[in-house]
């Protein structure tokens, strides 16, 4: 059996913790486990002699050992054990072969300061003592030295000693957690981002929440929009999300395509071309002509003014398009713009540029003590959540870039698999590309992303494969296994061992943010929340300024238009509970 570096079962005991009877050397003695008799780049084999009576737990697969060597420990990790002879005696010392897959080894670089490095610069030679892992070691193993840290839980082998990340290289360069369904991946990810919140005052996180379990674990630090508060105006999605909503997810023929793109445009530029003169938050300096606008332009416009324009296309003696196909598509926007499940889309009943309210809520700007903005869309209809998710992840992007670092967008996707599925058939591809450019370019211009899903083997590889931390919880699937082996790099294939038989809350944690592959259990959700409420949060942003920067956001959405009165934005409120 193999394990990956940094997985332990062991019983941990430093030199000075054993027990107070016994000189020095009695204690070095009891501490030595075997000697090295075999060794290549990667692997070790140790001789040692175990009693029958007493075979020792520290001898269990996936302990950690050390070996002396030029001033240095080689750590190593039990990967297999057996006795020469295939045999073993209960009333005797039984010849044992132990393999060990090296990790690292511990430097001390001052008096009572070890230091872990991931390579090795020299092997030892054969006959070098093994011995039991000191305790300041293992601590030195798992310590992230460089960025904010935080903990999230302790070692599973050894709860003196907590597990802990690096927040800046969590959330700059994406992270991914996944595991069966019930293991608490809400409560593991809802711990990651209060951390996370609470170190970088300049981040705001997007959760798109498809089952409603987020609202309970962020009752004073999110803003709740649901079924019944959330506001996307119908304007706002672009020409390709809007086939998606009118058209149900089919694919419409070249002829209807075409005439939707050409009502909008013109709709678009009715309204705009309208309010010119007319007292709005949004005007064009030059030209006067609202040629410009296209149908991906987030600019206002009215379903009555596409229906008329409809309409008048029937009624013409040669029109471009097919009347039964102007037909079919009036009587699909006005069947969505009177149906109540599509309200936060088509609700209000006078069309007014509210760009500047909605971008501030759902991005929190100014952020009123609020960093965290949950969308529940299990109460959508389930044909437009693509479509809404896809604004949503593209928003993100979009605002994170045109912020030039002042603001940062965390997107969290709840069930992953279903906006970025493996196979490009299914899917809506919009969200896909959305959700990809944040994977691939985020990095540059402050947006991340945090991938959460119970099917890794059904999540669109790309995108997986750019979230270097993984949290990789109880799995079954041998698939899913496999992507997670693969994905650990090839000196750890041993985790996919462990995968199947972690308990709840447990997981097998590697990447940029961890400095060396880890089996951790998050800590209690109920004990950090505590610890939460009573720590202050950051230090309050300056709201003139998030108006200001909201202004600029805006303007550049828009590209040619400028806003001139974002006043009007209402203050927002929290979460009941």
């Amino acid at each position: 059996m193999r394990c990956v570096a940094g997985l332990a079962y062991m019983k941990i005991e430093d030199v000075a913790e054993s027990s107070a009877s016994g000189s020095g050397s009695d204690r070095r003695t009891r501490r030595i486990l075997g000697h090295l008799v075999a060794l290549n780049g990667m692997n070790g084999v140790i001789s040692c002699d175990m009693h029958g009576s007493e075979p020792g737990d520290y001898w269990s697969v996936g302990n950690l050992i050390s070996v002396v060597h030029d001033g240095a420990r080689l750590v190593g990790q039990v990967v297999d054990i057996t006795t020469s002879d295939q045999r073993w005696r209960t009333d005797g010392i039984n010849s044992t072969m132990v393999k060990m897959e090296l990790c690292g080894e511990v430097v001390d670089e001052a008096p009572g300061k070890p230091m872990f490095y991931r390579g090795i610069r020299s092997f030892p030679t054969l006959g070098a003592v093994a011995h039991r892992i000191r305790a300041a070691d293992l601590r030195a193993i798992f310590a992230v030295q460089t960025g904010n840290v935080v903990e999230v839980g302790t070692l599973t082998q050894n709860k003196e000693i907590a597990a802990t990340v690096s927040v800046e290289e969590l959330v700059r360069r994406h992270f991914a957690i996944v595991g069966s369904t019930g293991v608490g991946k809400t409560t593991s990810v809802s711990m990651l981002v209060k951390q996370c919140v609470r170190e970088r005052p300049k981040l705001r996180v997007m959760i798109v929440d498809p089952h409603n379990e987020y609202a309970s674990h962020f009752r004073k630090q999110a803003f709740l929009l649901d079924a019944d508060t959330l506001e996307l105006p119908y304007w706002m999605f672009r020409f390709e999300e809007m086939i998606d909503v009118v058209y149900g997810g089919r694919k419409p023929n070249p002829d209807e395509s075409d005439a939707l793109y050409e009502v909008i445009r013109a709709a678009k530029q009715r309204f705009a071309v309208g309010s010119r003169n007319a007292d709005s938050t949004i005007r064009r300096s030059m030209p006067q002509e609202a040629n410009w606008v296209s149908a991906d332009t987030p600019v206002p416009y009215r379903i009555s003014d596409a229906l008329q324009i409809l309409d008048d296309w029937a009624g013409k003696l040669d029109p471009r398009y097919a009347r039964a196909d102007l037909r079919s598509l009036k009587h699909r926007i006005d069947a969505l713009s009177h149906d109540p499940r599509y309200r936060f889309m088509f609700g209000k009943v006078m069309v007014e540029d509210t760009m500047a309210k909605i971008v501030g809520s759902l991005f929190r700007l100014p952020i009123e003590g609020l960093p965290i903005t949950i969308v529940q869309v299990a109460g959508l209809p389930n044909e437009v959540v693509n479509a809404v998710v896809s604004v949503i992840a593209r928003m993100s992007f979009e605002i994170a870039a045109a912020c030039h670092g002042e603001v940062q967008v965390a997107l969290l996707c709840e069930e992953s698999h279903r906006y970025i599925p493996s196979n490009p058939a299914l899917g809506f591809e919009p969200t896909r590309r959305a959700i990809g450019r944040i994977a691939k370019e985020g990095r540059k211009y402050g947006a991340s992303l945090c991938i959460v899903t119970q099917r890794p083997s059904e999540l669109d590889s790309t995108v997986l494969s750019q979230c270097s931390t993984m949290f990789a919880m109880r799995l079954a699937s041998e698939r899913d296994k496999d992507i997670m082996a693969q994905a650990a790099g090839a000196s750890s294939q041993g985790t996919i061992n462990f995968l199947s038989s972690l308990a709840d809350r447990e997981a097998i944690a590697f990447g940029e943010a961890i400095p060396t592959p880890m089996r951790m259990k998050f800590g209690d959700y109920r004990l950090f929340q505590q610890l939460s409420d009573q720590r202050p949060l950051g230090a309050e942003e300056n709201a003139d300024k998030s108006r200001d920067l909201l202004r600029q956001i805006v303007a550049r959405l828009r590209g040619e238009y400028q806003p001139v009165d974002t006043a009007g934005v209402s203050p927002l409120k929290a979460v009941n509970g």
